[in-house]
């Protein structure tokens, strides 16, 4: 089953490009989840493949998105 996560860079990075962004997640850096449940700090390990990944970047006006290949990997 897909799962949809919204991430923001943590620790107040930030991105300018997609392939950054994409870098980052590759990369292992913390990002926030954000969920109804509240938020917390994760990386790209804390997913299982067919994830839909959507990381805020450019002050978070823009959105990019990505879906896990392999647990842990874009």
């Amino acid at each position: 089953m897909t799962k949809y996560h919204t991430l923001t860079p943590a620790y107040g990075r930030d991105y300018i490009s997609k392939a950054s962004a994409k870098e980052g997640l590759r990369s292992g850096q913390d990002f926030i989840i954000h969920a109804p449940q509240g938020t917390t700090y994760c990386s790209i390990r804390d997913f299982r493949k067919g994830d839909v990944l959507n990381v805020r970047y450019k002050r978070q006006r823009s959105v990019a998105s990505f879906t896990l290949k392999e647990d842990g990997k874009i």
